[in-house]
Formats: structure tokens, sequence, C-alpha cells
């Protein structure tokens, strides 16, 4: 009895600490980038087949309180990963901001010719109508002959806020 209430513990333990390490982590520029690179190494080393991970709702790209995600989509704007299944699919070229940015058409417009950086845009939050400040990272990821553009975004922050934060980085100019 004993033996099997220490099991159920040391269990619950563990299930807590996953998805304290997973959920808990905050939802911060660094946090979207250090997701999208670790999501990169997978998508680079299994293709498709990293899919399965990447939209895990309860997995390791789950991030800041299940508010940040890694989405994955191609070079012809078709979502191939998100968190809300009605997306994948769909071709994004269309998707534009209040300010005429169409930021599907930037994310790759930055990733073809740097790799790699960040773009600023307007959108609205889960639920309100208007737009708000959000910035995402992408990345250009290549397995095989398939290429794929690896994002996470975030609310409340603008390309001046991540040109200081990250300096290096390119941030997509509009």
């Amino acid at each position: 009895m004993i033996k099997k209430q220490c099991s159920i513990i040391i269990m619950v333990f563990f299930v807590l600490l996953f998805a304290s390490n997973c959920l808990g982590e905050p939802l911060t520029p660094g946090a979207c980038k250090t997701k999208v690179e670790a999501a990169s190494k997978l998508v680079q080393s299994q293709g498709d087949a990293a899919f399965v991970a990447i939209n895990d709702p309860n997995g390791k790209f789950r991030f800041g309180d299940g508010t940040g995600y890694v989405w994955i989509h191609n070079l012809e704007g078709i979502m191939l990963t998100h968190p809300k299944p009605s997306l994948i699919g769909k071709a994004l070229f269309g998707l534009k901001d209040g300010n005429g940015v169409y930021f599907f058409v930037a994310f790759n417009e930055l990733v073809e010719e740097k790799g790699a950086g960040w773009v600023p845009y307007q959108w609205p939050k889960p639920g309100e109508e208007n737009e708000s400040s959000k910035v995402s990272y992408v990345k250009l990821v290549t397995h095989g002959d398939k290429s794929y553009v690896v994002g996470s975004g975030m609310y409340d922050v603008t390309g001046p806020d991540i040109k200081k934060a990250f300096p290096g980085d390119p941030v997509y100019e509009h």
C-alpha cells in the first residue's frame, strides 16, 4: 500500500514538474526565439514527422501559460502546424493587418533574404477586436527538398523593442 502511494506521489510530482516547465515558462521574445530555434532543429532532422511534437498541446512548444506556441507554414503560405486546427491547410498570404502589412508575405520575404528574423505587425489579441502590436520570430528551415518557415510571436512588443533587445537580429521594415 505504501509503495503504491509513493509511486502515485512520484508520478504526480513529475507531471507537475513537466507542466510547469512547459507552460510555466514566461512568454517573452527570447522564449519565442528559443522555441523557434529548437523546433527548427527538430524539423531539420525529422521533416514532417516533427509536426506531431510541435502540435502537441502539452509539449515543449507550448509555453507562456499556454499562450505561446510555435507554428509552421511553407513558402507557398500554407499553414502546416498551428494550435487552431482550422488554420492547418489554409493559404495565408492574403492576411494583412490594419496598416496593410501582408505579414505572411513579410515572414517569407525576411527568411528568404536573411534566413531568420523578426516581423512586427498589428493583430487582434484572442477575443478582442482592436489590433495590438505583435512581433514574430521566423526562421527558414529545410529538410530534404522541402522548405519550412518556423515561427512564434507575442503581443505588446514592437519593432523598436526587438531592435533594442536583439540588436544583431534582422527586423522586417515595411
